[in-house]
Parts: C-alpha cells; sequence; structure tokens
C-alpha cells in the first residue's frame, strides 16, 4: 500500500505540472505550432525532388577524375557545371547558384593508380541542407569510381602491367563493345530503392532541437514554483523528499516524451518521415528526453529566478544545438569543429538519426552513441537530483 500511495503522489505531481504548462497557451505554442512551422520552413529550404546542381573544378583532367565527375552527374538529382575557378565557384555557392562545390586536385588520378589515398575537396554553405545530400551524392559517386579502379588494377594484373592508368583507360575504351555484368542493388524488405524526402534531415534535427529547448525551459519553472512557495507546500505534504524530486522529474521527462512523439508523428504523418527501425528510434527518443530532463532540472535548481533561468536557458539550448549540428551537419565543418561539437549530447543524437533513417541502422549500429546519451543522462541526472535536493531543502 505505501508503494501505491508513493506511485500515486508521484503520478499527481507529474500530471499537475503538465496541466499547468498545457493552460499556457504561449508555451503551446512553442511546443505544438513552432516546430512544425519550422520544419516547413527548413525543410523546404534544403530542397526537395527537383534537384540541384555542383560546381566542379576539375584540375587533374585524368581518365579517373572524368570518371568521378560523371559518376557525380549520373546521381540521382544532381547535375554538375563545370568551373574554370575556385574564386567564382566559391562566389555562387554564397549567392545559392549551385549547392555546392567540388574541387579534384591534380595527381588525383595518378595516386588513385599509385594505389594511395586521393582527397577531393568540397566547398559548401554551412547553414544549407542541401551540402549534406551532395556529400551522400559526392560519396556515391567515389565510391562508383572505387570499383571502376579496382576493375582496372584487376585488369592491369591480369594483363601482367603495372601501369593502372592504361588499364583504367583500356576498360573504359572497350566499355560499349564488352557485355558486362550488370550489378543491381535493392532492398531486401521491399525490393524498391529507398527515397529521402525534403524532411528526412529537417525532422530530426528539429525533435533533437525542440525537445531540448522546450524541456529546459519547462525545468526552469522549477525555479518560479520554489519562488511561489509551491515546493514548500509539497514538502509539507506527508510524502518524502524523495517521491516529491521523483514527481517533478518525472513531469518533466514526460513532457519531453510528449514534445518528442508529437514532433515524430507530425513527421511520418504529415511529412512521410520514415523514422527507420523502431526499437533504435524509440531508444533514441527516451535516451535523448533523459538527458534534456536532466539538463532542465539542473538549470531549475541552480537559478532563483525564472526569468534568469530561461534568460540563460535557452541560449544555451540554441548554442549547444547549433554546435551539435541541428542547425547544420556536422560534415560540412572543419573536423575541429567537429570534434568540439561531439561535447554537447546533440552530436551524438544526430550522428545516431543519420544512421537510423538514412542507412536504415540498427540498435546495434548505433550503440555507441546510445551508449554516450546514456553516460550524459547518468551524469546530468545525478547532479541535478543532487542540486535539486539542495534547493528544495536549503
Amino acid at each position: 500500500m505505501r508503494h501505491a500511495g508513493t506511485w500515486h503522489a508521484i503520478s499527481a505531481i507529474a500530471v499537475n505540472d503538465l496541466r499547468r504548462v498545457a493552460r499556457d497557451r504561449v508555451a503551446m505554442f512553442f511546443i505544438v505550432v513552432l516546430p512544425v512551422v519550422i520544419i516547413v520552413l527548413i525543410g523546404t529550404t534544403f530542397g526537395g525532388d527537383e534537384g540541384f546542381e555542383v560546381g566542379v573544378l576539375d584540375r587533374d583532367g585524368s581518365t579517373a577524375s572524368d570518371g568521378l565527375v560523371e559518376a557525380l552527374d549520373r546521381g540521382d538529382g544532381a547535375s554538375v557545371k563545370p568551373y574554370d575557378s575556385v574564386t567564382e565557384m566559391r562566389r555562387d555557392i554564397r549567392t545559392g547558384t549551385v549547392a555546392a562545390g567540388l574541387v579534384v586536385p591534380a595527381g588525383y588520378g595518378e595516386r588513385l593508380a599509385g594505389g594511395e589515398d586521393a582527397t577531393v575537396e568540397l566547398i559548401a554553405d554551412p547553414t544549407s541542407g542541401l551540402a549534406a545530400v551532395v556529400q551522400a551524392s559526392v560519396r556515391a559517386a567515389v565510391g562508383d569510381e572505387a570499383v571502376h579502379i579496382a576493375a582496372a588494377r584487376l585488369y592491369a594484373e591480369a594483363a601482367g602491367s603495372d601501369d593502372v592508368a592504361a588499364a583504367q583507360q583500356a576498360v573504359a575504351d572497350q566499355a560499349d563493345q564488352v557485355a558486362l555484368a550488370e550489378v543491381r542493388t535493392a532492398p531486401v524488405d521491399e525490393g524498391e530503392p529507398a527515397a529521402f524526402g525534403t524532411f528526412d534531415y529537417t525532422a530530426p534535427s528539429n525533435l533533437v532541437l525542440f525537445t531540448f529547448i522546450n524541456t529546459t525551459v519547462a525545468g526552469t519553472v522549477i525555479a518560479s514554483e520554489r519562488k511561489q512557495g509551491i515546493t514548500r507546500r509539497l514538502l509539507a505534504s506527508p510524502h518524502g523528499t524523495g517521491t516529491i524530486l521523483a514527481g517533478i522529474g518525472a513531469s518533466k521527462l514526460l513532457f519531453a516524451l510528449l514534445q518528442s512523439i508529437l514532433i515524430v508523428m507530425v513527421g511520418a504523418v504529415v511529412f512521410g518521415v520514415d523514422w527507420g527501425d523502431p526499437l533504435a528510434a524509440g531508444l533514441l527518443v527516451v535516451l535523448f528526453a533523459l538527458v534534456a530532463t536532466s539538463v532542465g532540472l539542473l538549470l531549475g535548481a541552480m537559478v532563483s529566478d525564472p526569468d534568469q533561468a530561461q534568460a540563460v536557458g535557452v541560449p544555451v539550448a540554441i548554442g549547444l544545438a547549433m554546435l551539435g549540428g541541428c542547425m547544420w551537419p556536422l560534415e560540412v565543418v572543419p573536423p575541429v569543429m567537429r570534434a568540439i561539437g561531439h561535447i554537447a549530447p546533440h552530436a551524438w543524437a544526430m550522428d545516431a538519426w543519420q544512421d537510423v533513417v538514412f542507412d536504415g541502422a540498427g540498435t546495434a549500429a548505433i550503440a555507441g552513441p546510445l551508449a554516450v546519451l546514456a553516460g550524459f543522462a547518468l551524469v546530468l541526472g545525478l547532479v541535478a537530483r543532487h542540486r535539486l535536493r539542495q534547493a528544495l531543502t536549503g
């Protein structure tokens, strides 16, 4: 009976907190309306199925570089625009004339022929979501050319030659005359290639963004409740401090989960987003909700003024979202900034969401990011519990 009473008290505190939020029209706008509007605006800006143009500056002019450019031009939705100057290409990227730019360095073909690694440079506007799409197209083109180079090496080995470049040219010259085996790839479930929509990146990024921001703001309500004496009245009840802490934490966690579920449902029903493996997506939602809840509780316990809490919480939440790849893909920023970005839990969540949504990854494939998010939730949760206990009983 005692346990039943404890659970009843926890649920009562959580439900009462959620009712207060539901009566706040401003809060409901930020919880329900704004995420949908942002998904639409950013998703539409990122582009859809109409295709995109990629600038290419080929400084090599070899068979290998020609093959890479042709493979990119054959990619779904991509078309190539040649450039003679990187300055001109950068200008067109800034003005949005082309989605991004690819620079193939001199010696690219020679390095590949010698069995060495060769690097191409992708230039993109970090605020453009198309940068991630272009990067995926470039990776696909590089993968296609890797197959051709492997075939050329095999051709050269069979002919007893070390000249891979000549073998590449020979394979290219004979491509129209030799009957080649055709390799087709298709998903094993429906037999059709996966199609990614306009909102497949923006919906997960906004889920992470708004779950964190709104839950953090909801956590700062604790400061207001302390100021109004609500927590003192709770402490005067027959229930212990642990039960009250559990009720407050449960209300914020439930809030984070409802925010996440709302965005997932809107993304799936309205925008046709495929959220991938249900178990992997569910674990991601729960763990990030725990992280957001812990941060909200910690902030609510650390400050005494509700206005101060929101003035600090919102900018910090937006800054972490920018750092963690919610505003733009971390793939388009320098490696140093990418590493710094992973200080934020957002980056680990976005890494996992991209694997789940774009690559169809399951739980095992995202075990690393899930473990990191669990670590964030555990450490922040313990610190928040300690500070909140001090704030309520001090």
